[in-house]
């Protein structure tokens, strides 16, 4: 008997590089980026109900978090596909930063999706279920499909690529909101070309790569460039901002030298968010 209860794993996403190709006709950017998930994120719990609540906690969870949800819209989009009321009780917990470029709000979406698909046991075609994904956000498609990959066009492009090794990451945000609006309005293009992902040198690939965002962001918060330059300074084989930011991270291969990051981050920014966790190919 399927269990009236679904709990649902939510993870941050990991932008490795991120290369922004040109600007489309209707106002949206064509990405290049390979992407993968960290092992520690929000946490989503539903169950049926006689009426409709939605409930945010955690470290990020506050009131102000309900008007304009992204789980609204998810719940309407997959109303509007199937003919039918979705009458749900959902408790979000959320343990990640907000607008911090590590996909909270997407992987939200694509992962309370994966819940109502399986409580309500709905059958979407291929491509129905891709324009949902799409129609939600253009990091949601990959967060619902949740393998290491190559995301390009808008986000509807995917090439899985084999696992890669699960490094040991930290991550550092300066509790500072970005506005990615902000960031592709003022970005300056540069022109890159698509190229083949380096799989068995991948780190000396990914350095050789960029994040394109990097540079506007800084504008919006300056502690961006700090928390890079640091993050550089240890025994790191990255270091690299995800997303539009602010959240910076560096990949480890060895715990004592990502407890030492630790420590130097915590003394030089002991106000700033931190967390010690583990790259996830897959989940």
């Amino acid at each position: 008997m399927k269990s009236n209860i679904i709990k649902q794993f939510s993870p941050a996403k990991l932008n490795l590089y991120l290369s922004v190709i040109g600007r489309r006709k209707d106002g949206y950017h064509n990405l290049e980026s390979m992407m993968t998930f960290c092992d520690y994120g929000d946490q989503i719990k539903i169950k049926k109900a006689k009426n409709f609540s939605l409930k945010i906690d955690g470290d990020f969870g506050n009131t102000s978090l309900i008007k304009n949800n992204i789980i609204f819209k998810t719940v309407n989009e997959i109303e509007k596909r199937i003919n039918q009321k979705i009458i749900l009780d959902i408790k979000l917990t959320k343990n990640l930063p907000i607008s911090s470029g590590m996909g909270g709000g997407s992987s939200n979406a694509a992962n309370l999706l994966k819940c109502i698909i399986n409580l309500y046991d709905i059958k979407f075609k291929e491509k129905e279920l891709n324009d949902l994904l799409l129609s939600l956000g253009a990091d949601v498609p990959f967060c619902y499909y949740s393998r290491t990959g190559v995301v390009s066009g808008i986000g509807e492009i995917i090439r899985f690529t084999k696992k890669i090794p699960e490094y040991y990451v930290l991550l550092v945000n300066p509790l500072v909101e970005i506005s990615t609006k902000l960031i592709f309005n003022s970005i300056n293009i540069e022109k890159n070309k698509k190229e083949e992902i380096n799989e068995d040198n991948l780190i000396s690939f990914l350095r050789s790569k960029k994040n394109d965002l990097e540079v506007s962001a800084i504008i919006q918060c300056n502690q961006i460039k700090s928390i890079l330059k640091t993050l550089k300074n240890t025994n790191s084989l990255l270091t690299r901002m995800t997303g539009s930011g602010a959240t910076c991270f560096s990949l480890f291969k060895d715990k004592k030298d990502l407890n030492e990051a630790d420590k130097i981050v915590d003394n030089l920014y002991p106000k700033f968010w931190k967390k010690k966790t583990k790259i996830l190919n897959q989940f």
